[in-house]
């Protein structure tokens, strides 16, 4: 057997007979849809998975009782409003419940909370963390910044205490939003965060579940199962399911079917170089991936590029295996060598 391949290059066999094949391109926009089909389908598997992954997780005994415990300790700090095993923190709350709240209970139950913050940090913390906390929420009223039309929203009246400034225009909604709301928001979640104890530890675990086990057990099979199992059965071509319905396959340089080690390889190679890593750079893999694609003269990926894989159009010409295969097809000799040479213009 005499297998022509690009650029002359020229695989001898011990058979009888002169066999060529000739393969061309797949259309440039047909790769696109196919590698957007398989990657919104990837997408959807991640979602469904992540929340099969999460269920499992937040249903182990462990992570249940840190969940519990952290929802106590949110609860007791009055900065969130606690339903059942779920929490929200009280501005999200108060704005989501409008129609429950006016601008004037809204006002009043921010004030409430945030004195009563202060008072909780004293009783789990410290009397000095406490005096922190309070001396920060002085300051902060009457900071010159915090005004409505250039008059301060808060003044000290005549026995030193802090109050809403009665010259000020500014409406109930407008103290809550622009005054109360910040503060509760970032001052107020921030001391929960450094003064209560054990507070900062439960929020640590939850977000190394969700980041360090959640999230890559769902991303991990979401990609075995849409870029790796379906050329387990589409083994002529490895076809993922948007290259079978787009009729796209991969060949190696000999132009036979891709074997399994190889596109074992290929797929690591595209999951954790190319899609994994593209999360944290930029996706600068998946632009230079995609540039090989439409720039280099073998039009190959980055990881076909580096494995010497080629896509095809399998819709105009069979995959073949081994060349024993192409013996038995009975392959006309008088074909036109292979050539990878795009047969068309996008």
């Amino acid at each position: 057997m005499r297998f022509t391949a690009a650029r002359g290059m020229v695989i001898e066999m011990g058979y009888q007979g002169h066999y060529e094949i000739h393969y061309s391109y797949p259309k440039f926009h047909r790769r696109v849809f196919a590698n957007l089909f398989d990657f919104i389908l990837f997408a959807f598997c991640f979602f469904l998975l992540f929340l099969g992954s999460r269920a499992a997780v937040t249903n182990l005994p462990g992570y249940v009782a840190k969940d519990e415990a952290m929802l106590s300790l949110r609860k007791e700090s009055g900065l969130y409003h606690v339903d059942g095993k779920k929490s929200i923190d009280i501005v999200s709350y108060l704005d989501q419940d409008s129609n429950n709240y006016t601008g004037y209970a809204k006002m009043n139950l921010a004030s409430e909370r945030i004195e009563g913050f202060i008072a909780y940090v004293g009783e789990k913390s410290s009397a000095e963390n406490q005096a922190i906390v309070q001396k920060d929420y002085d300051e902060y009223r009457l900071d010159a910044n915090l005004a409505f039309d250039g008059v301060p929203y808060f003044v000290k009246n005549e026995e030193g205490t802090i109050v809403p400034n009665p010259s000020c225009q500014a409406k109930s909604e407008d103290y809550f939003h622009n005054a109360y709301a910040p503060f509760l928001d970032s001052h107020c979640q921030g001391y929960l965060l450094t003064m209560i104890p054990g507070y900062l530890e439960l929020v640590r675990f939850e977000s190394n579940m969700l980041f360090f086990a959640e999230i890559p057990i769902a991303f991990l099979f979401a990609g075995i199962l849409v870029y790796l199992v379906p050329p387990l059965f589409f083994k002529k071509g490895r076809m993922t399911l948007g290259k079978a319905m787009y009729h796209i396959g991969l060949v190696d340089s000999r132009l036979l079917s891709c074997s399994f080690p190889r596109y074992l390889a290929r797929w690591a190679i595209f999951f954790f170089l190319e899609l994994t890593f593209s999360l944290v750079s930029f996706l600068i893999p998946i632009i230079v991936s995609f540039s090989l694609m439409v720039f280099s003269k073998q039009k190959q990926g980055l990881p076909d590029y580096l494995l010497g894989l080629y896509e095809i159009d399998a819709s105009q010409q069979k995959i073949y295996s081994n060349y024993e295969e192409i013996s038995l097809d009975g392959i006309n000799g008088e074909k036109k060598p292979v050539d990878f040479q795009p047969t068309y213009e996008d």
